[in-house]
């Protein structure tokens, strides 16, 4: 029997980092962030009417925004906001800054690495990202923490993983608010239409989520005032 998933304790990042290495593709710990921190970080984001697209250095507290709406230029249809927090907010909260630096130790970095990390919402409405993979280094392990509460601030929707088409079954987890999600990040996987019954809305409900990654890459002003990821 292949172990596809495996509900983690509370370690160090010293101990899940042995634990990673024998290639389980997903791994749940709950809890991980307190629910009054998850709170926060959704009112920071939700509190914010940043109605420019795509812009970098978006105040004091981010990096860069996007809103995307069926964008006709990219790879993997999706609805989403997202907000890409600065070094500042991270070192506001302490277990934010606990999952940036477990996301340092667990990618596979060289010099032109860096740990980027998203506050992601999908609006009520339909926010989604569909099916879709990445290279898994550098990353090695994807990160989401859910920082909203399903059955309270929405009804459906959720996360998906697929290996070799079949589906994870991560219901048994009961995956709820301050609870981490770690994932192979060469996994397929993508997140459901968020109450796709409800008209598309931009506002604290829906789902939020935390996210964190290691890239290569840079964002840079294009000539039409436009950012786009290119090579460091």
């Amino acid at each position: 029997m292949i172990v596809t998933s495996k509900l983690l304790k509370e370690k160090s990042v010293f101990e899940v980092s042995k634990d990673l290495s024998k290639n389980i593709p997903i791994y749940v710990i709950k809890n991980f962030i307190k629910k009054d921190i998850c709170k926060k970080l959704v009112k920071l984001c939700s509190n914010k009417n940043l109605h420019k697209y795509n812009r970098l250095k978006v105040g004091k507290k981010f990096d860069f925004f996007s809103i995307d709406v069926l964008p006709s230029n990219v790879e993997t249809n999706r609805i989403y906001r997202r907000f890409q927090i600065n070094k500042k907010t991270i070192n506001k909260y302490t277990d934010v800054k606990k999952l940036f630096f477990w996301q340092n130790k667990i990618a596979k970095k060289n010099s032109k690495t860096s740990i980027k990390m998203d506050i992601v919402h999908y609006p009520k409405g339909g926010g989604f990202f569909d099916w879709h993979i990445h290279d898994r280094y550098p990353t090695n392990y994807g990160m989401i923490v859910n920082l909203s509460a399903k059955g309270k601030d929405y009804k459906k929707g959720s996360n998906h993983f697929k290996i070799e088409n079949k589906e994870i079954n991560l219901k048994k987890y009961k995956i709820g608010i301050g609870d981490l999600i770690l994932f192979r990040y060469d996994i397929n996987h993508s997140i459901s239409e968020i109450d796709p019954e409800k008209n598309l809305t931009f506002d604290s409900g829906g789902r939020w989520t935390l996210i964190t990654y290691a890239t290569n890459r840079v964002l840079k002003k294009q000539k039409d005032n436009t950012v786009k990821w290119v090579k460091s």
